[in-house]
Parts: structure tokens; sequence; C-alpha cells
């Protein structure tokens, strides 16, 4: 018993110690460590109108956000509750009643939260970000429903039998299914992502972006740009993929919101920067070291309650994912707004262009309506990207940095070599 208690410390040990090696290693980016971003007051680059409309405008939208996910949770604590009288319901055996319960509790969640949506669709198209129909916007709940519907079946048919097989070690079995799964999605929707795109019609800016893919060593990356402007005013662009699937999309919203040129080339730079930095790739890392110990967690929890394999956890089961991903989304923030730093960061050495930076940054405040400086509870809770203060403010680090580097050089080639030295020649 003592020998077995051993190696099993010793297992969860080496364990905890490569998940933290990896994470180390995941989390090492090219911004320097000793950058030091000024501190900006917001009012120095917006107006008094743009900061009240977009704290307006924010302050909503986190609060039907919050609305959506106490929405969810009562449904999903609901279900739980009447778990046994649910899985009494269904003649179909254990795996074939857990189904059903995991599909009804889909269909439940979307029912309770549409009403929500369509209030977040109102007050977007009150603030003219959206310009989606409410009939478009309820047909494209029900694809969702559709695709997620068949999702839960699979994932429940998979996982409850795994768990009735082998109820205490189910989770190293699904944790790494769930990751390969993980992967086939995003290289799947990198392969979808092109229909209906079209490339850089402006010749001078493609020409430029080709430039940027050789600055930052990713020649040949596919960049194309998605017509969202019947649907949205907000810029934006975005990479996906891994490997020969990557493809960066660029909205069109980008061409048609009076941006520069250069701006429109700083955000292609940044998105080339997530190529280069292979984010897709790292975040699929990621999403292996969150995966490893929530899915032990939930097999703890379900456990407790009797095991998955059993129809009436199922509604607890869901319950418990949803809950944890809640407490997990802090952190993946943290690294989401670590990449999204680099991504800035790599774009300022590819461009060398720290105005074109801060015209894309305060863009997104001016279009999209994004608080510059939002509260801080809500910084650590919702956002994903640093702050738009943020962002301007290492636009300024790096060129303060330039600056001091460029008259370092300019003090060191005042040194002139003399006899094998250096010696340093005054005015």
């Amino acid at each position: 018993m003592t020998a077995t208690r051993l190696l099993k410390g010793a297992t969860i040990i080496l364990a905890a110690a490569a998940w933290f090696v990896a994470a180390a290693l995941l989390w090492r980016t090219k911004v320097p460590a000793d950058l030091h971003r000024p501190r900006l007051d917001a009012s120095a680059f917006f107006s008094h109108a743009q900061l009240h409309k977009a704290a307006r405008y924010s302050s909503v939208g986190r609060l039907l956000f919050f609305l959506a996910v106490a929405v969810q949770l009562a449904v999903l604590a609901v279900l739980a509750l009447l778990g046994r009288r649910l899985a009494r319901g269904f003649a179909l055996g254990e795996i074939g009643a857990g189904v059903m319960i995991g599909v009804a509790a889909s269909l439940f969640v979307t029912l309770a939260t549409l009403p929500v949506g369509l209030a977040s669709l109102w007050w977007d198209r009150r603030y003219g970000i959206s310009k989606q129909e409410y009939w478009s916007f309820v047909l494209g709940q029900w694809g969702r429903v559709l695709a997620q519907t068949a999702t839960v079946a699979i994932v429940l048919a998979v996982v409850m039998s795994l768990a009735r097989r082998f109820p205490r070690g189910w989770w190293a079995i699904v944790a790494p299914l769930f990751v390969a799964v993980g992967a086939v999605f995003v290289v799947v929707g990198a392969l979808l992502a092109p229909i209906g795109t079209q490339p850089i019609r402006d010749p001078q800016v493609a020409a430029v972006v080709e430039r940027l893919e050789q600055r930052e060593g990713v020649p040949h990356t596919e960049i194309r740009v998605d017509k969202v402007s019947n649907e949205t005013r907000a810029v934006n662009g975005e990479t996906t993929g891994v490997g020969p699937t990557t493809v960066v999309i660029l909205w069109d919203t980008l061409f048609k919101s009076h941006l520069s040129d250069r701006a429109i080339e700083f955000v292609t730079a940044h998105e080339l920067g997530h190529v280069a930095r292979r984010h897709v790739l790292k975040g699929l890392g990621w999403g292996a070291l969150f995966t490893v110990p929530l899915t032990f967690l939930l097999a703890w929890a379900t456990r407790r309650r009797g095991g998955l394999h059993r129809a009436e956890v199922v509604p607890f089961a869901l319950l418990v994912v949803f809950t944890l991903s809640l407490l997990a989304t802090p952190l993946e923030n943290v690294v989401s707004r670590r990449y999204e730093s680099e991504a800035d960061w790599m774009a300022l050495q590819a461009t060398r262009d720290p105005a074109s930076g801060r015209e894309a940054f305060r863009s997104f405040t001016r279009i999209d309506l994004a608080q510059p400086n939002p509260p801080e509870w809500s910084y650590v809770l919702l956002d994903t990207h640093p702050t738009v203060i943020q962002r301007i403010a290492m636009t300024e680090a790096w060129e303060t940095r330039r600056v001091w580097r460029e008259t370092a050089r300019r003090r060191g080639a005042m040194l002139v070599p003399w006899g094998g030295r250096r010696e340093r020649s005054y005015p």
C-alpha cells in the first residue's frame, strides 16, 4: 500500500512539473521583459463624447453578458436538480437517456438565452455596431443549435461509454480526445474560412503586405478579405489554422472605415505576428494544459454523484462543465492578452510605424466603441485583448525604446577606435 501511494505521489509530482515546464515554455514572448509602458490618460486621445459613448455601450454590453451567464446557470442548476426525474422519463438505457437529456438541456439553454441575445442585438443595432436583422439572428441561432446538438450527442455518448468502462480513469482518455477534436475543429475551420472571401484588391496595400510577410518570416501566408460590412461596422481581423492551413482574414470594414492604408497594414502586420509566433498552435497547447485538470475535476465531481455513466448525472455534469469554464476564463484571458501584446509588438517591429498603430488602436474605440480603459474587474474577467490605452502605451514605449537605441548608436559612433581601444570623442 505504501509503495502504491509513493508511486501515485511521484506520478502526480512529475505530471505537475511537466505542466509547469510546458506552461513556462508557452508563456515566453518576444516582448522585452523590461519594456516600460507609460501611464496614459484616455482623454488625451479621445474626446469626452467618445469616452462617454464607449463607456455607456460597454457597460450595458457587460450587463447583458452577465445576464446571459446567470440565465444559463439557472437553467442548468434546475436541470441538475431534476436529474433523476429526467432520467426516468427516457426509457432508452443509461447512455441513450443521458444523450437525450444533454440534447434537451442544450435546447433549453438556447431558448432561455434567446431573449438576452435579441436584447444584445438591439443594443448593437442602436449604436450602429450591428446591421444584422432580428430574423437572421434567430435563424442563425437554430443553425448553431443543430451543430451544438450533434456535438453534445456524440461527446456524451463517447464520454458516458468510457465512464462506464473506466469509472475512475476515463478522464485520462477523454482529455487527449478533447484536445485532438479541438485541433481538428481548428484545421477544418481554417479550411472553410476562405469560402466567400476575396484577396486584397488594393495593389498598393497588397504589395506592402507582401513585404510585411517577408519581414515577419511568414512568406506566402494566405490573406483574404471577408465581406462583413453588411452585418457590422466593426473593424477587425483574425488568424486561424496551423501550418499549411493558416489563413489571415481581414474584415472589409477596415477598407471602408476611413482608416489610412498604413493603419490597415499595421492591423495586417498584427495578424501576421500571430502567424509568425504560431499563436494558434500555442493556443492548442494551452488548451491541452487546461483540458487535463478540468477534465479531472469533472470526473471527480461526477464520481461523487455516482459517476458520469449514469443518465441522472448528466445535467449536473453540464453544470460543472459550464462552471469550470467560467472559472477558467480569467486565466485564459491572461494568456490571450499576452499573445495579443506580442502580436502588437511584432507589428511595431515589422512596420516601424507607431503612429499607424495608434491610429488602428484608436479606431477600436472610435468605431467599435471599445472602452479604452475599462474597470479592472471587467478587464480581468472579460477582456481577451489588452485595453486600447495599454496598446497605445506600447506604441509609445516602442518609440521611446527606438529613440534611446538610436541615441546610443550615435553615441557609439563617437567612440573612435585608436590603438586597439575605443576612446570617447568629446565635443
